[in-house]
């Protein structure tokens, strides 16, 4: 029974010694890649890094250029092809103007694009402070790559996608990488080899990228580079379309005075005081939300965006009392915003049922009013139901 126990623990010993050797093997060879590079010291003073290239996609070969921030930042933009392309990426999320899509309006990148931004906002590689940011690395081992002898290291994200490092076991710089990629925004594995190092200012960057991918090849030759440039951030921001910006008036928190109309006295009565926000949601999409009393609890959620084939406004509109949504189309001018759920419904109703309109009127910087009308006769006459005047505010 002592021997059994005495095999147990020599087992365990010599486990738990030979993973401790391994984990001191792989910090020796991570502090071997980043000292490759120039060195920890001097990567720790780059705020930004400005990259300009020649791109090859599609067999054709254009300019590019390319900023990183320190934070995980990302602009770029290049020739694909016959269309013109914009990438930006916060660190964690990030849009695109790629008219491959048929898109010709920023848009977000859904996950498996944000997981390719975070490989292209690296300075150079994942293994630079990577257990600060939740990188787990892992030492597969040695191989042979091509006649060249390598390490193997296996990288996951915090985002649980997972990649694989070849580092050369002579130089510690990386000569391939094998991670998942995208193509037209659908998920596919990718490899990327790394060739020509250069410095620059003290620190190693490689000037020939190629990265395959299903039938797709594509070539990054870094022309220049430049550290610590200074940065737009507003380069991340998602960009509003031309329609979103022009209703800017709306945006803000407000108060707001909810007015009742009453036929019989031929008047507005007040019936509540609220508040409601307005704000800017994505490329063409603002979002309200507003609650108040006129009689009973009302709890809206309105959404104004910009419908292209039919060139008009559409806002959408749920009120959760009823669990009503109801979807109304119109037009913006120079001293209202007026539309009506006229459209929504088919011809064959129309004067069996009461229809809506919202009307944004008296449009200055700090207040604006808001009348809803009802008509029960197909749109030929309305009556007025609401009135709601926003006050912009105060800081």
């Amino acid at each position: 029974m002592k021997r059994i126990l005495y095999q147990m623990v020599l087992a365990v010993m010599l486990t738990t010694v030979g993973l401790l050797a391994k984990a001191q093997e792989l910090d020796e060879i991570i502090a071997k890649h980043i000292e490759a590079h120039g060195g920890a010291e001097k990567w720790d003073a780059i705020e930004s890094m400005k990259i300009t290239a020649r791109f090859t996609a599609f067999s054709v070969e254009e300019d590019f250029f390319a900023y990183k921030t320190k934070d995980g930042g990302y602009y770029s933009e290049l020739e694909l092809g016959k269309y013109h392309v914009v990438e930006a990426f916060d660190g964690e999320k990030g849009w695109t103007i790629d008219p491959w899509q048929e898109i010709t309006f920023p848009r977000e990148l859904n996950s498996a694009e944000q997981n390719v931004f975070y490989q292209k906002a690296e300075f150079f590689t994942p293994f630079f402070h990577h257990k600060e940011r939740g990188i787990n690395v892992v030492l597969v081992g040695k191989d042979d790559l091509d006649g060249v002898e390598v390490f193997v290291l296996k990288v996951t994200r915090p985002n649980r996608r997972t990649e694989t490092w070849y580092l050369d076991a002579q130089t510690y710089l990386e000569v391939k990488s094998e991670s998942n990629w995208v193509d037209f925004a659908y998920r596919t594995p990718a490899e990327s080899y790394f060739d020509d190092f250069r410095e620059v200012d003290g620190l190693v960057i490689p000037f020939f990228i190629e990265r395959t991918f299903l039938q797709r090849n594509r070539i990054l030759q870094i022309q220049e580079v430049q550290f610590n440039l200074p940065v737009d951030t507003s380069w991340f921001k998602m960009p509003r379309s031309q329609q979103m910006s022009d209703l800017a008036f709306l945006e803000g928190e407000w108060k707001v005075n909810v007015e009742m109309w009453y036929a019989r006295a031929n008047r507005w009565y007040l019936v509540d005081r609220t508040t409601s926000g307005i704000e800017f949601q994505s490329t063409n999409l603002l979002k309200e939300e507003i609650r108040y009393n006129n009689i009973f609890v009302r709890n809206k959620l309105i959404h104004y965006s910009f419908y292209t084939p039919e060139n008009n406004y559409r806002i959408t509109v749920y009120d959760a009392f009823n669990s009503n949504i109801e979807v109304y189309s119109g037009e913006l001018n120079d001293s209202s915003f007026v539309f009506d759920n006229l459209s929504a419904h088919p011809t064959d109703t129309l004067g069996t049922i009461p229809l809506s309109k919202y009307e944004w009127k008296r449009i200055t910087g700090d207040s604006l009013v808001l009348s809803i009308h009802e008509s029960y006769d197909a749109a030929k006459n309305w009556s007025p139901v609401e009135k709601l005047t926003y006050v912009r505010k105060k800081e």
